[in-house]
């Protein structure tokens, strides 16, 4: 191309300054970290998560296990999420419950590393649920272990049903003889050993027999004993969670706080379609205005966390559309108490 006069002699000088190595070399070294930046957002949108669900004192019920297996299921949905840290504190509860939280932990296990870190009191059925993680922390001063049955049956001479009651077959009222009622609670005393002994192998130092005696250990004797991995908290799981993943930079996710928001979420879209919006009630006020982590009673005497009770009053909003408790008896009249579970893997103390 010829260019005439001083502009060629501009237009030779400034291709020549653009042609030589060193600006070819910046030139490449700018295309390279921004095809680089490129690449990361679009394949990698964000860095890595570990996802921590917060399971304050809570004893382990239908309704509770319902709202703790909602924070596994976001947990294993989020692919952003590489590692999951559960934070324990229980005393166990129903024995389906406890058993169904088990099962879900572990197959949460089978996607992604679970850490627990277990707090204050992790015992029967919460031991239960805590051999589903991939690893475990305990403190010193926490209390762990209690692996066995409680339950409840007829006393060794029933007394006579009242003359106003009917049934059919000996066993219609009881659905057990006591003899087998004692054998099949002696049978899922165990299968909770063999949870434990296969879920601890190479790793616990005691016998079975001794394991299903029922004892409560120290954190410190726990890691001892091979009921646990390792002493230490919070911290000490998260990095545990990223090492197990193979990640080194990464956020957390609050799954509580999430699940919550979906449940909002979905409530406003119900609530939508009959022209209202969730900000026109007043949800703290309609759930008993418990902030996450605190701590509630509930009919039994026991008591359930805070943000797991709130979560489930959302549901029931959704389904029912009213938080009132005194619904409609199924049954009215009838004698006794239904849809109760009567046996728990359930730590109940020094009680008087």
């Amino acid at each position: 191309m010829n260019v005439p006069g001083k502009l060629g002699s501009l237009y030779r000088a400034l291709l020549r300054t653009l042609t030589a190595w060193y600006v070819l070399a910046v030139m490449a070294v700018a295309v390279g970290v921004a095809g680089g930046l490129l690449a990361f957002m679009f394949i990698f949108p964000g860095k890595p998560k570990i996802g921590v669900i917060e399971i304050p004192y809570t004893v382990i019920s239908e309704d509770s296990a319902y709202s703790i297996n909602q924070f596994i299921d976001y947990a294993r949905r989020d692919d952003s999420i590489k590692a999951v840290v559960i934070k324990l504190t229980s005393p166990g509860g129903g024995a389906a419950s406890s058993e169904r939280l088990y099962i879900e932990t572990r197959r949460l296990r089978e996607e992604k590393p679970v850490v627990i870190s277990m707090d204050g009191l992790v015992a029967s059925g919460g031991y239960m649920m805590a051999m589903g993680a991939s690893y475990s922390y305990t403190q010193t001063s926490s209390l762990v272990g209690n692996v066995g049955v409680v339950a409840f049956s007829d006393p060794l001479i029933p007394s006579l049903p009242a003359e106003n009651r009917i049934f059919t077959g000996p066993y219609k009222m009881s659905g057990f003889n006591r003899r087998e009622w004692i054998g099949s609670v002696d049978q899922l005393k165990s299968a909770f050993a063999k949870i434990v002994v296969t879920e601890r192998a190479g790793r616990l130092r005691i016998s079975e027999d001794e394991l299903v005696q029922g004892r409560i250990y120290s954190g410190l004797d726990a890691v001892r004993l091979g009921l646990a991995d390792d002493l230490g908290g919070e911290s000490d799981a998260l990095r545990k969670a990223a090492e197990l993943a193979g990640i080194s930079r990464y956020g957390t996710v609050d799954v509580n706080l999430e699940v919550m928001r979906e449940t909002v979420q979905e409530l406003d879209q119900i609530l939508a379609s009959y022209g209202t919006r969730v900000d026109a009630f007043d949800l703290p006020a309609q759930t008993g205005a418990r902030a996450p982590g605190s701590v509630a009673s509930n009919e039994t005497g026991a008591s359930d966390a805070g943000g797991i009770a709130t979560l489930h009053e959302l549901r029931d909003l959704i389904r029912f559309g009213s938080l009132e408790e005194d619904r409609e008896d199924p049954l009215p009249e009838f004698p006794l108490n239904i849809y109760r579970p009567n046996i728990y893997f359930l730590y109940v103390g020094n009680a008087p």
